[in-house]
């Protein structure tokens, strides 16, 4: 007997290829099985109650439409969920479910196993079997959200494997994903990561897709990033900057850093200010990650190191988050839920594990260090002569190299904000601190001097005695004309301006009438 297709391989347009040549019915059929499939979650076909009874027994008899299975599932107190799953041929990935607010993100893996082998990555420990296919990466989608009941919000391919060494499956699986007769998943909802596989950036530039870009770089030295990730021997950190700024430069679209921070390695100011002038002249948001401990690898970095790393890339312009830590109770971290034996426990280490301190990578300890034998715990952490080493200087921007202050008389044009170049800000002072303020071209008009004026004038004795007798004739001649005042000395009157009592009052209410005996 032959063996069935798999259902989730099919996009919709070879779903009407396959219908019509195939199966010899109308291609309208490849839209009610896609939308059965990827958006009503089913994969029975006898529950697809609008195809023929002919249809779905063939369909059975040629077709797999079995999502992937569920083998074994942990819960986080803060609502992280991991899946393990099993695929037709009896391997399996691990998928992640987040939940951010009222958004729900799907973390999938690209491959089984993962042949990188990055020293902090439990992934890489297991070693590489194989690539997934398009329908098996999609497919972790489909399988989570038939199980919670729920549809995603997010999908970021950052589970096991390396994308970009799985790119074509990888490629088609976004398309059918973001395809609106199948899942119909916004394609700015979707990001990837890569650890920095160049030719993978460069094809997903070229496909147009729109999709998000994600990097792993984790150290902006090539020394301590090919102890880190050995991938950075093959493309070096050099060579990464200049696929970011092409990518950026042919998408127009922002590129996320992400950069694990681990204790005592990749924590300290020095590192933080060599990732500012790496990423000088690029457009990016930087994620910073404390890391989730494997198997004490690493250590876990402390909270002040963290904040301190964020507020440098802060001043120098970049913007830059702390991503809350996840799962850190149920083994979240890519691999460590494959990698549990039957009865439960963690699986011995298949490679070599380091611990690394701060006096072994920060370069102020290396030069304060005598000379030892070599340590053969230590012999994948490359060196360079003394010799060759050269200060760094910064580069430009906000950072300035410590105990030195920024000159104020720099160039603005020098000056940059998360990458980009600021237009020279306007002057609001002099040309020269040392014009005089009369001479310089924004100086005001000098006013002349206020004199000082007494708010209530004291007056004379006479002036007073004069004062009250022509009031007291004002007051008698209104008397003496009583009802004879004409109509226009009324309208005067009442035109005259009113106080803040009668405004507000009103200039009617106020008065009170005279008696005849007055």
């Amino acid at each position: 007997m032959a063996e069935k297709r798999y259902a989730l391989e099919l996009d919709n347009s070879e779903w009407k290829e396959y219908i019509e040549k195939g199966l010899e019915e109308p291609k309208f059929r490849a839209d009610q099985i896609c939308q059965w499939l990827w958006q009503k979650h089913t994969d029975d076909t006898e529950e697809m109650t609008n195809l023929s009874k002919p249809l779905r027994e063939k369909l059975a008899e040629k077709m797999d439409f079995a999502y992937p299975t569920l083998a074994r599932e942990q819960r986080s107190q803060d609502g992280t969920r991991k899946f393990l799953w099993q695929l037709r041929d009896g391997e399996s990935v691990e998928s992640v479910l987040m939940k951010y607010s009222d958004r729900l993100t799907a973390c999938i893996s690209t491959q089984v196993g993962c042949p990188l082998q990055c020293t902090f990555c439990a992934t890489g420990l297991s070693g590489f079997v194989r690539n997934l296919s398009a329908g098996e990466i999609a497919g972790q989608v489909l399988a989570i959200e038939k199980h919670i009941g729920r549809e995603v919000n997010n999908v970021v391919y950052m589970g096991m494997g390396e994308p970009f060494l799985n790119t074509d499956a990888v490629l088609k699986s976004v398309r059918m994903l973001n395809d609106p007769k199948l899942r119909s998943l916004g394609i700015r909802h979707i990001t990837i990561s890569t650890s920095g596989v160049i030719p993978g950036i460069k094809a997903l530039a070229a496909s147009g897709l729109g999709v998000r870009l994600a990097v792993s770089l984790h150290a902006a030295d090539d020394e301590l990033r090919s102890f880190l990730m050995p991938v950075n021997q093959t493309y070096p950190a050099a060579d990464l900057r200049r696929a970011m700024q092409e990518y950026q430069e042919s998408t127009g679209d922002r590129v996320t850093i992400e950069y694990a921070l681990f204790g005592g390695v990749n924590d300290s100011v020095e590192r933080a200010r060599e990732l500012v002038r790496f990423l000088k002249g690029i457009h990016v948001f930087v994620n910073l990650i404390p890391f989730n401990a494997v198997d004490g690898r690493y250590e876990k970095p402390k909270a002040e190191d963290v904040l301190r790393f964020r507020n440098i890339l802060q001043t120098a312009g970049f913007e830059t988050e702390i991503r809350s830590e996840q799962g850190a109770d149920i083994d979240a971290a890519c691999g460590q839920l494959r990698r549990k034996t039957a009865g439960g426990g963690s699986a011995p280490l298949e490679s070599p594990a380091y611990s690394l301190t701060k006096a072994d990578m920060t370069p102020e300890k290396r030069r304060e260090r005598p000379a030892a034998a070599a340590d053969p715990r230590k012999e994948g952490l490359p060196r360079r002569e003394a010799s060759k080493k050269t200060p760094l200087k910064p580069s430009g921007g906000f950072v300035a190299e410590r105990g030195k202050r920024r000159k104020s008389d720099r160039d603005p044009q020098e000056r940059y904000r998360s990458g980009k170049m600021k237009e020279a800000r306007p002057s609001y002072r002099g040309d020269d601190e040392e014009t005089p303020r009369s001479l310089r071209r924004d100086a005001r008009p000098e006013r002349e001097p206020i004199q000082k004026q007494e708010a209530f004038p004291k007056k004379s004795s006479d002036e007073k005695r004069g004062g009250d007798k022509k009031e007291l004739r004002g007051a008698a001649a209104g008397r003496t004309a009583g009802k004879k005042t004409s109509a226009k000395t009324k309208r005067g009157l009442d035109n005259k301006p009113q106080g803040a009592f009668s405004k507000f009052y009103g200039a009617s209410g106020g008065k009170a009438k005279r008696s005849k005996k007055s």
